[in-house]
């Protein structure tokens, strides 16, 4: 069992990663915290470009954001030793930790990212009340990921002090830029799954929302593609001669419209959605560019296919109709995925023995899309077994809402379950 002395410090973790919330590649103290922790437990700890490959680096920031943030990081206290790898976006850390004898590589990934998006300042919400909600102005942890690093980390620390039942190795990938679904898409060029026979992670809440229950079999994930679109036409003045312009907003909007009308694939679930939408300048001017970000999901990834290539003709004819030009860059993408029935297995009668479980819930669809599965398709087709799982947790006003907030319980019953499935997978 984990030691129940040490979940103060994972609270105080929990809240300091979400008063100093930093959202894609700009994850600078969560970075700092976390190769701190883990250098004093005795993990090899490896560091911005050793983990992030810079190509599949998508969306980057600013220098002016990166170079803000990353003083942040400085100003908390963090020593920038554990930072300078992480200069210029390179967030994330992935800890290692071998046993005296040998056994799989059994790894856990936690995602470090915040939202990007205002927290509630009303008394109400316990963060504001109780003095640590997001001192960041535009970003804050709604979703939950301070509580994963803060499981992780007690996690860690359970084996640092628990060295002898490690057979092989554990491995900890701290990864970044979950919610942009790019952050384990920059980590598996750079070998980090290559050695991995388990890899483990999981999300708080979700709809799994009392505390001391666990989602063990979370099946019907969405596969998810990203991109940016950009029509380009002509200005001209909207009063005087709008005959010689071409109309990029009239466009952009004309696609939307249909993109939304696309027919729904018949064998099973699909999303659309237009998120942002930023065009024209003035009132009598005709719009020359327009750019939107859109998505599509599906419950399998050939149908998620289907959404994309549909999407790519509604744009291209909008183009075509208004006489635009269509720039369509990807974003991001991940696929479906599934657990490994022998992990299920395993997880499930785990779970069973743990005297702070108050309900298993044997399997739930959820229809979300994370990037673990990314991950997990990785190490399933090389032969290993994922398993990603459901902490239950009250989650105030919704994940991603001004108002989420969790029952910082969870923290420990995820590291306390994550011990216990190690013993039971390396005997």
């Amino acid at each position: 069992m984990i030691n129940r002395a040490h979940f103060a410090d994972a609270v105080t973790w929990r809240r300091n990663l979400h008063r100093l919330a930093q959202p894609a590649w700009l994850e600078f103290y969560a970075t700092g915290l976390i190769a701190t922790q883990l250098t004093a437990w005795g993990y090899e700890v490896k560091l911005g470009s050793q983990i992030i490959d810079a190509a599949k680096q998508l969306l980057p920031p600013s220098q002016e954001r990166l170079a803000q943030e990353y003083q942040r990081a400085l100003d908390a206290g963090i020593k920038e030793e554990f930072l300078a790898p992480a200069k210029g976006g390179y967030t994330g850390v992935v800890g290692i930790l071998k046993g005296d004898l040998p056994g799989p590589t059994v790894a856990y990934r936690f995602d470090i990212d915040s939202n990007e998006a205002r927290e509630s300042a009303s008394l109400a919400h316990r963060p504001a009340a109780e003095g640590f909600a997001s001192e960041v102005p535009g970003c804050a942890h709604l979703c939950g990921h301070d509580s994963h690093v803060a499981m992780g980390l007690l996690l860690a620390r359970y084996f640092s002090e628990n060295h002898g039942k490690i057979k092989g190795a554990v491995k900890f990938i701290f990864q970044p830029n979950e919610e942009n679904l790019s952050g384990a898409a920059a980590m598996i060029p750079k070998g980090v799954l290559d050695d991995v026979d388990y890899l483990l992670g999981g999300h708080v809440g979700v709809v799994a929302p009392q505390t001391g229950s666990i989602a063990i079999d979370v099946h019907s994930s969405l596969a998810v593609t990203r991109s940016e679109v950009t029509f380009r036409g002509k200005p001209s003045h909207s009063g005087t001669r709008p005959d010689l312009g071409k109309n990029a907003l009239l466009g952009a909007c004309a696609a939307i419209t249909n993109l939304y009308a696309i027919a729904r694939h018949g064998l099973g679930p699909s999303r659309i959605n237009v998120g942002v939408i930023e065009g024209g300048s003035t009132w009598n001017v005709i719009p020359e560019r327009t750019y939107f970000k859109m998505e599509t999901r599906a419950i399998e990834n050939s149908i998620n296919e289907y959404m994309q290539t549909k999407a790519h003709e509604v744009l291209r004819g909008a183009a075509a109709m208004y006489d635009l030009e269509v720039e369509i860059i990807p974003a991001a993408s991940c696929p479906s995925g599934s657990n490994s029935p022998k992990l299920v297995a395993v997880g499930l009668e785990v779970a069973k023995k743990l005297p702070w479980v108050k309900e298993v819930i044997p399997d739930i669809a959820w229809f979300g899309s994370e990037d673990f599965m990314l991950l997990a398709d990785v190490v399933q087709k090389k032969g290993g077994q994922a398993l990603f799982v459901l902490h239950g947790t009250p989650i105030g006003g919704g994940h991603h809402s001004e108002t989420f907030d969790i029952d910082e319980e969870a923290i420990y019953n995820g590291a306390d379950f994550y011990a216990a499935l190690y013993d039971s997978l390396v005997k």
